[in-house]
């Protein structure tokens, strides 16, 4: 389920990881203890170099130089163009942003050309599911990419969740599209359970059994998926040009919003 793990570089995760491990012994997690300890993975969260948010994109330099303010340079949405071994948290939402943006434009199965997946008509839609997370996480050979893929997973396969046929599919991802700041702030939600699950699972294994352990991931995965569903996602976002220095503030004040939620 979960790796525990000294990060070198990290901030200290071992008060968080404490407090995990002691309420995980006691069965029932209470929403204020479970506040508490999603507060104290955040918080070191915002500083981590490793399992962390990020640096702020607006303060970067990207694999094209600085992010211009209008974008000129790039490709509209930021499928193509985003620069691909980045594989922060915000530069992963920025692609999911991109993505959606261009579906809602051009159409799935468009995007899905202009990507390389031409054929389709074989694939299953988990099958579609599974290629779009590659695609927007690339290969998870680092500890944090692989929290981040499974936060994509989560999101990927929430589209493709009772759903036989493509048409179908096609019809989940164009509802996303249709409300891409909904669809970030699930995103981050899942990468913040990821990685409680990653720093803070093994603890409740090792000390209080597999049951326990189970039990509390699930009682803190509601906790999260319940503070997110309470978000009131208000911006139309989908005309937003993501390369620019316009969609770095989008994510980045994401970012900054999902932090105060459970701060």
């Amino acid at each position: 389920m979960g790796t525990s793990i000294n990060y070198l570089g990290s901030p200290n995760w071992g008060p968080a990881k404490s407090e995990t491990t002691r309420v995980g012994g006691q069965g029932h997690v209470t929403p204020q203890k479970a506040a508490s300890i999603v507060k104290s993975f955040v918080d070191q969260m915002q500083q981590a170099s490793q399992l962390g948010f990020g640096t702020p994109l607006s303060s970067q330099r990207d694999g094209f130089g600085v992010v211009s303010r209008d974008g000129k340079d790039r490709h509209r949405g930021g499928v193509r163009g985003t620069r691909r071994p980045d594989g922060s948290a915000r530069t992963v939402a920025r692609r999911i942003g991109g993505f959606l943006g261009d579906v809602h434009a051009k159409g799935f199965r468009n995007v899905l050309s202009e990507l390389g997946f031409t054929d389709i008509t074989n694939k299953s839609p988990d099958e579609i599911a599974f290629a779009l997370a590659d695609f927007f996480g690339g290969p998870a050979s680092l500890i944090e990419q692989t929290a981040l893929r499974g936060a994509l997973m989560e999101l990927v396969l929430e589209w493709s969740e009772g759903v036989q046929e493509i048409e179908g599919l096609i019809e989940s991802v164009t509802n996303a599209a249709e409300n891409i700041e909904d669809t970030l702030y699930t995103f981050f939600g899942h990468y913040i359970f990821e990685v409680f699950k990653t720093v803070g699972y093994q603890g409740v294994l090792a000390t209080h059994g597999f049951e326990k352990a189970e039990s509390m991931v699930d009682q803190i995965r509601d906790f999260i998926n319940a503070k997110i569903a309470g978000v009131k996602a208000e911006r139309e976002l989908s005309s937003v040009n993501w390369n620019s220095i316009d969609g770095a503030a989008i994510v980045d004040g994401i970012v900054t919003d999902t932090i105060a939620i459970f701060g």
